[in-house]
Formats: C-alpha cells, sequence, structure tokens
C-alpha cells in the first residue's frame, strides 16, 4: 500500500478525533456558561445575560467542526481518485455512496441541533422566568439589545450551517 495513502487515511482518522473532542468542547462551554448564568460560582450571583452569548459559542466550534468536515472529505476524494491502492479507493467509493444516501449525516444533525438547541434555551428561560425581574444588575444591556445581540449569534450559527452543506455539496 502507497505509504502517502495509509498517511492520509491516518490524517482522516485523527480529523475525525478531533471532531468529537469539539463536540465535547462545545457541550463544556456552553455548559460552563449556562453554570455561570444561574449563579453556580463562588458568589452565587446569577448573570443570566452569559446566556446570550451561547450561539456565539456554537458557532465557533461549530465552525470547526465544518473544518475538519471539509478536510475529511478532500482526503476522502483524493483517495478515491488514486489508482495506487485500489482497495482503499474502493473502500471511499463505497463511503461515498453511503455519504450519498445521508447515512453519515446523523453527527451533523446533532450538531446543528444542540447549536439550535443550546441557543434558544437561554432567551427563553430568560424571558419566561419571573425570577430575573427580581434581580438586579443580571442583564447589562436592555432586553432588546440582549435579544439583537442573540439574534445575531443564532443568524451565525444558522448561516455557517447553510455555508457548510453549500461547500459540502461542491466537495462531493
Amino acid at each position: 500500500m502507497d505509504t502517502t495513502l495509509t498517511l492520509l487515511k491516518e490524517e482522516i482518522n485523527k480529523t475525525q478525533d478531533a471532531e468529537h473532542d469539539l463536540a465535547k468542547w462545545k457541550l463544556g462551554v456552553t455548559a460552563a456558561l449556562g453554570a455561570a448564568a444561574f449563579g453556580l460560582s463562588k458568589d452565587n450571583s446569577p448573570i443570566y445575560w452569559l446566556l446570550f452569548l451561547v450561539p456565539f459559542v456554537c458557532a465557533y466550534v461549530d465552525l470547526y467542526d465544518y473544518q475538519y468536515r471539509f478536510r475529511t472529505l478532500v482526503i476522502a476524494k483524493f483517495i478515491r481518485e488514486n489508482p495506487s491502492d485500489p482497495i482503499l479507493q474502493s473502500y471511499e467509493k463505497t463511503c461515498e455512496a453511503v455519504r450519498k444516501k445521508h447515512v453519515f449525516d446523523i453527527g451533523r444533525r446533532a450538531a446543528i441541533s444542540s447549536s439550535i438547541g443550546a441557543s434558544v434555551f437561554g432567551p427563553l428561560f430568560y424571558f419566561l422566568n419571573p425570577a430575573h425581574s427580581n434581580a438586579p444588575n443580571t442583564l447589562l444591556v436592555s432586553p432588546r439589545f440582549a435579544l439583537v445581540i442573540w439574534f445575531i449569534g443564532v443568524l451565525c450559527v444558522i448561516a455557517l450551517y447553510l455555508n457548510f452543506l453549500y461547500k459540502e455539496k461542491k466537495l462531493l
């Protein structure tokens, strides 16, 4: 087997490991923001406006995840088109056929769903929870401005996802 193709396949494996790590980071950072927002810090004072930053954290992590996915797709395409290792080439062609049937979309759908879900939780909690009105300095800006900031973050999450889908179609 060609050493270069072996290294490229190893690169795909490392990239997929990094994708899993990113998922853990998204969970950890959003959980930390939520904990701080609900006052689970040393001074136990809630900082609810931190919930409005969750979409930006999700968008940032998703951006790196998409980059890793692009890297995997490019390497897989190269291996499919390189005849020096027919077994590896055949394997990548099989993966391509399965990918076109959307079998591998579960992780991608989970990533965008978690980003949207975590992003929506903040404003829902803030505006549906009457306790925030009794806590004086929990929101440093007006609620309308906070919603605008949140909305921009959610737009970033959605725009990055749509951009990823567009570029992914070009790679496949």
